[in-house]
């Protein structure tokens, strides 16, 4: 085990307390925060029992129990501020479980967001842990929904929005949630005390199966291999044991959303193995009568979070600028993919060009064929012969050496003095080739021709 340690000392009341930054990850965290220039400001003190604690915080009511751990009510006595202290028992836990909380510590000292779960201090002695955390007076989202049903297309709006956000962070900052449910995202406040119209003020928490990836966007080294995260949720890459990357949280998001509106999961089955089918197939089903009276653009977020194939799923950027989010209705629909994002510029290129010049031209369609019924010499589509033209000249016939006819009727259109069809082509070129570029860059890993990435053979 590497361990990477910055300690101090001090006696409190006749206790040693030191200050020690020593889980697996410690050192990559604190690599990662110094290149992100930010500071580790969570103090994480080796204690000998409880006693210490008790002298900082005032202990109050029992929040929730899980097999190793609980998670107290607390309340700061210099401040009164309150907080939650999750107290995990390591010797009950086992190796694996406190590798866990170890990967979780080492992520949350690098994390500030408005919407991730705030790690306020941590205290260690050889048998337990104390994590002091932001408290969620609300508790856990999936409690809320069970009361209310469902949810409103606005409510589900602004939690989306809020997830949305924290998830882009996580992941521009290579880490991957991998667990991203319901009971993961806790509620610290309804923001809106006015009407019936929740505005949850939520925290993403519970990053134990998360991952810090160098690249987590980039090359087949920052594919994942390993099959974690809870059924319902689970992406079809992770299920099919495919290399999969951050996109996989974008499912989860996908159902998370789904469950919001309705009360109830896309995918539901008997048996796990009939859940990875159905899960596999990814075929939605918007008969519910709380799904019938969402907006088209909720419905495309929908099917653009929950796509089989993570190379054409909506990334954390997308859904955080989409139109839905946003309330931009004057956005265009963006293509989703490499291949349509092509299709779209060739087919522009074709057709726009023309619909331009008759604009700069101030020619309608129409004119220009009423003109050309009366005047013979403009009508570039007749099948006349024209009549002969004047010989060419001598200076002409030096030049080129043979003698030149006149160029057919049918050759082309005359373009309008200062027309530049080159100069156009090749901006409008630019500007789709930088779109194709900025749309690869952001893709998270390597795919087959098929679309979906492969595992190398060893």
């Amino acid at each position: 085990m590497i361990i990477f340690i910055s300690r101090w000392s001090q006696n409190v009341n006749g206790v040693t307390v030191e200050q020690v930054l020593d889980c697996p990850c410690a050192k990559m965290a604190f690599q990662r925060a110094s290149c992100n220039n930010t500071e580790m400001t969570v103090p994480h003190q080796r204690i000998e029992d409880e006693s210490v604690i008790k002298l900082y915080y005032q202990i109050g009511r029992e929040l929730g129990k899980g097999s190793f751990g609980v998670v107290v009510h607390a309340t700061h006595i210099s401040t009164d501020r309150t907080w939650a202290i999750k107290k995990l028992n390591k010797e009950k836990a086992g190796s694996q479980a406190v590798k866990m909380l170890e990967r979780e510590i080492a992520i949350l000292k690098m994390v500030n967001h408005e919407h991730i779960i705030k790690l306020e201090e941590v205290y260690e002695t050889t048998k337990k842990v104390y994590l002091v955390i932001e408290f969620c007076e609300l508790g856990e989202l999936k409690g809320i929904l069970e009361e209310k049903g469902h949810l409103s297309e606005s409510e589900t709006k602004h939690i989306i929005s809020s997830l949305a956000s924290a998830i882009f962070y996580l992941h521009k900052n290579d880490i991957i949630h991998r667990d991203l449910k319901l009971e993961n995202i806790l509620v610290k406040s309804n923001d809106n005390t006015d009407d019936n119209e929740l505005k949850l003020n939520i925290k993403v928490t519970d990053f134990g199966l998360s991952v810090l990836k160098d690249g987590a966007g980039v090359g087949s080294e920052s594919m994942l291999q390993d099959t974690c995260g809870t059924p319902l949720y689970m992406a079809p890459e992770i299920i099919n044991n495919y290399d999969y990357s951050k996109q996989c949280d974008l499912w989860s998001i996908g159902i998370i959303m789904y469950i919001l509106l309705c009360g109830q999961a896309p995918f539901t089955a008997t048996s796990s193995e009939k859940l990875y089918e159905e899960i596999k197939k990814g075929d939605l089903d918007f008969s519910h009568s709380s799904l019938k009276s969402i907006s088209e653009s909720a419905r495309g977020v929908l099917k653009s979070l929950l796509i089989v194939d993570p190379a054409h799923r909506m990334t954390a950027s997308e859904l955080l600028n989409h139109r839905w989010i946003t309330g931009d209705t004057s956005q265009k629909k963006q293509p989703t993919n490499v291949l349509e994002m092509m299709k779209q510029w060739k087919l522009g290129i074709n057709s726009d060009n023309e619909e331009d010049v008759v604009k700069e031209n101030g020619v309608s369609e129409d004119n220009n064929l009423a003109h050309s019924e009366t005047d013979p010499k403009t009508d570039f589509n007749s099948n006349k012969v024209p009549p002969p033209t004047a010989k060419p000249t001598a200076s002409r016939q030096k030049r080129h050496s043979i003698d030149i006819s006149p160029l057919p009727t049918n050759f082309g259109s005359k373009q309008p003095p200062g027309f530049n069809r080159r100069g156009r082509r090749k901006s409008e070129s630019a500007e789709a080739r930088h779109q194709v570029l900025t749309y690869v860059s952001s893709l998270s890993f390597n795919s087959s021709p098929m679309g979906l990435p492969e595992r190398k053979a060893f």
